[in-house]
């Protein structure tokens, strides 16, 4: 296991900061990135099958140290025929966690989540990490990577961790499931608790070659595959399943070369969300997420296949493609607002197919805020949406009404800061045919181009092109 200090940043001055760096320095590796490094001979430590349909998290940590932090890899194996049940475990360098059988989560949320005697506390107990894209004390996840090992002294606010152990190899993977068991987390009522105290899933902070493959991902109590200053991450042929207020699918935060393929998504909120920091917090720690490949996934239900609105330290080289969608709320989806600050640019999303209820957002307004300093104020630049062919429809669950004004397009960009340089090649949208209502489109402080094929025209103040180049920068 290593350690990563914090570098502490000048106070923001009067100006927007250009996108920050990566996590690990700034190599781009080329896509579609290998994630975690693979052993040919690993030691195997197996969870004994007496623990089955018990709290095994005791056997399942005691096999995690033990098989990790090992120069040739080490296997932590689940049988398929167990069903074990655990509290929050932390992860190591050089490590398979193999689940073939079912790792189901202890820490439900039912009952006072305050209270420290509270199974809830203990057994997703309460760490410095990142939650809503801001640094802050929370529950820990049902499996968790680096964590804070020294606190900043005096603390900063901002962030106050000065030094993070960083995990290098890990992969979690089996063909079983992994069920957080979490929803009483935002089921049971939030009177007297704040959301984003809530646990992750996968909360996998400071890995440097990550990869999740082959599972089925269920039950999270918020987002639910979560890494989080990370590099060379990969995760395919997942199913992730969720219900509930904010059960993101995948989001990577503050991440660089990142490819996410081959999976299924059904979600309660975004199917994907790329993000890179919120506020203040964000724009100080100031890493990046850049990088970025999404292809071959199936979207069901979610909000979206969608980046922000944690915006803070800068989205950049996205490529969104070859996908199909069937009921998701939105295809292409982009989204900060005042006070985020940082933004989204060169993004491209290439041929999605499919049914949603509505087509395109991009939004500086994803919640109204007054005005703020350059520094805080986001932009959206430089997007290409390519190649789409998609049905528009309305099954009733009104999240139309709630998320967008308008089921073709929108493109709400600020006075002072203008949503630039958006190219439409060959976007049809149509309604489908159980659908009698009409397309519509709103547009404010938005510019860009489209092509002859493109069908509706945008709404945006546009220049017709017969063709023009729409690859990624």
């Amino acid at each position: 296991m290593k350690f990563v200090p914090f570098v502490f940043l000048p106070s923001l001055v009067g100006a927007a900061l250009p996108p920050g760096p990566g996590p690990f320095g700034n190599e781009i590796i080329a896509q579609p990135v290998p994630g975690a490094l693979e052993f040919v001979n690993p030691k195997v430590c197996e969870v004994n099958p007496s623990h089955n349909n018990s709290n095994a998290t005791n056997a399942i940590q005691s096999a995690i140290d033990k098989c990790g932090d090992l120069a040739g890899g080490g296997v932590v194996l689940i049988e398929s025929s167990l069903v074990l049940y655990t509290a929050s475990l932390w992860l190591k360098s050089n490590l398979t966690l193999r689940v073939a059988g079912k790792l189901v989560g202890t820490a439900t949320g039912y009952g006072n989540k305050t209270d420290p005697t509270n199974t809830n506390a203990t057994d997703a107990p309460v760490v410095y990490t990142r939650r809503n894209s801001e640094m802050m004390w929370a529950h820990a996840g049902l499996v968790n990577g680096g964590r804070c090992v020294r606190l900043k002294d005096p603390l900063a606010g901002w962030d106050d961790c000065a030094e993070w152990s960083v995990l290098e190899n890990v992969v979690l993977d089996g063909g079983g499931t992994l069920d957080a068991n979490a929803q009483g987390w935002f089921l049971d009522g939030q009177d007297d608790f704040e959301s984003a105290w809530r646990p992750m899933m996968l909360d996998l902070l400071w890995v440097r070659g990550l990869t999740i493959r082959d599972l089925e991902i269920t039950r999270p109590g918020y987002w639910t595959v979560h890494p989080t200053f990370s590099d060379n991450v990969r995760v395919e042929n997942n199913s992730i399943i969720t219900t509930g207020s904010n059960t993101d699918g995948c989001d990577p935060d503050s991440c660089w070369n990142v490819y996410i393929a081959r999976n299924t998504f059904d979600n309660g909120d975004d199917c994907i969300a790329i993000k890179a920091g919120r506020d203040w917090s964000g724009l100080m720690v100031n890493i990046s997420t850049r990088n970025v490949l999404a292809e071959q996934n199936y979207y069901l239900k979610g909000h979206g296949v969608s980046i922000g609105s944690e915006t803070s330290g800068w989205v950049t080289n996205v490529t969104i493609r070859d996908s199909e969608l069937d009921g998701t709320a939105k295809a292409v989806r982009i989204k900060s607002m005042r006070g985020r600050g940082g933004g989204v640019a060169d993004v491209v999303y290439r041929n999605l197919t499919g049914v949603v209820e509505d087509a395109i957002s991009l939004s500086l307004n994803y919640h109204e805020a007054d005005p703020t300093n350059d520094t805080a104020t986001p932009e959206i630049r430089d997007v290409v949406v390519a190649d789409l062919d998609l049905r528009v429809t309305d099954d009733g669950s009104g999240t139309r009404a709630l998320y967008s004004s308008s089921n073709y397009m929108e493109c709400l960009g600020l006075n002072d800061s203008i949503i630039s340089n958006i190219a439409f090649a060959n976007v049809k949208v149509a309604l489908d045919a159980s659908d009698a209502d009409d397309l519509d489109a709103s547009c404010q402080y938005c510019t860009g181009i489209y092509d002859d094929d493109t069908d509706p025209s945008p709404c945006f103040n546009a220049t017709s092109f017969s063709s023009f180049s729409t690859s990624s920068s």
